[in-house]
């Protein structure tokens, strides 16, 4: 907030004394962007726990020791080579599916705004490039040394409130994408393991990965399908080399997008979500 504080509330208010303070231009921007995506796209959401077990001992053996951030946009973008309908958006009844995954970052400015700088062509990075290009985005954002092409021009969004403490979020879509997804603080939990000998409880950090969606692009299998593939991209990765960028089917061309009928691609979705995407862990928040 700034501005100068407006002593001139109602005097007969039954809330009592307060004080009106004018919202910035930052923070007018934030609103009116908030208030329109929930009024263009019908929001859903789903998230699923994240064991980082695996993710912790590879960092801590790479020689550039990216964060859990860096792994888990990696893991994000490799899984949108499959599922390819989470990096594209809804226009005028058809689909725009993009070919490049420009992923925005969303950074908080010192409890001051919401940034959200844009890594281009972030297919082709491996997670110690996304850590690097994370860190300088941020240090530029907090700087205020970010230009218009920084932050334009994304595809999908990765948002992050790190060590805060919090269980999980439900992000508001950065129009016009698609989707957004959500990383929650990484704690020890206890957690039920089976490793051929039987159930059994052990301490394991987890975090939870929350997915807002666009309910015209997608549906909600398909949105836990593609987070099953992220947490089995994270829960799985085994060495250092595990984290390089490989390109796929939605990573690969010019930056020419294509644009899908919205009938002809919502009859593919059934092929999409196929025998695989059954039964993957998933909360959601839409009905069944």
């Amino acid at each position: 907030m700034t501005g100068n504080p407006d002593p001139g509330e109602p005097a007969d208010d039954p809330r009592g004394p307060s004080v009106v303070r004018r919202a910035g231009p930052t923070r007018r921007r934030i609103a009116e962007h908030m208030v329109r995506s929930l009024a263009t796209s019908p929001h859903a959401a789903t998230a699923v726990e994240v064991r980082y077990d695996a993710v912790e001992a590879v960092r801590r053996a790479s020689p550039a020791r990216p964060s859990a951030q860096a792994y888990t946009a990696w893991a994000a973008i490799r899984a949108l080579a499959e599922f390819p309908l989470l990096n594209a958006s809804w226009e005028d009844g058809s689909i725009r599916v993009f070919e490049h995954v420009n992923l925005g970052v969303a950074v908080d400015v010192n409890h001051q705004g919401l940034l959200v700088p844009v890594i281009r062509q972030a297919q082709d990075l491996d997670a110690g490039e996304l850590h690097e290009r994370i860190a300088d985005l941020g240090g530029r954002a907090h700087a205020r040394r970010l230009g218009v092409a920084d932050l334009t021009g994304g595809t999908f969004t990765l948002s992050s409130l790190g060590r805060s403490g919090t269980l999980f979020t439900i992000p508001v879509i950065n129009q016009p994408q698609a989707a957004i997804l959500s990383m929650d603080t990484i704690a020890a939990r206890p957690v039920v393991a089976d490793h051929g000998d039987g159930p059994r409880v052990e301490v394991g950090r987890v975090g939870v990965l929350t997915l807002s969606f666009d309910h015209r692009v997608l549906d909600g299998a398909y949105a836990a399908a593609y987070l099953g593939r992220v947490r089995e991209l994270l829960e799985t990765i085994t060495s250092w080399p595990d984290a390089v960028g490989e390109p796929g089917p939605a990573q690969v061309g010019g930056k020419v997008t294509h644009v899908v009928e919205h009938h002809q691609r919502r009859r593919q979705i059934g092929a999409v979500v196929d025998d695989r995407q059954r039964g993957v862990g998933a909360v959601q928040s839409e009905p069944p």
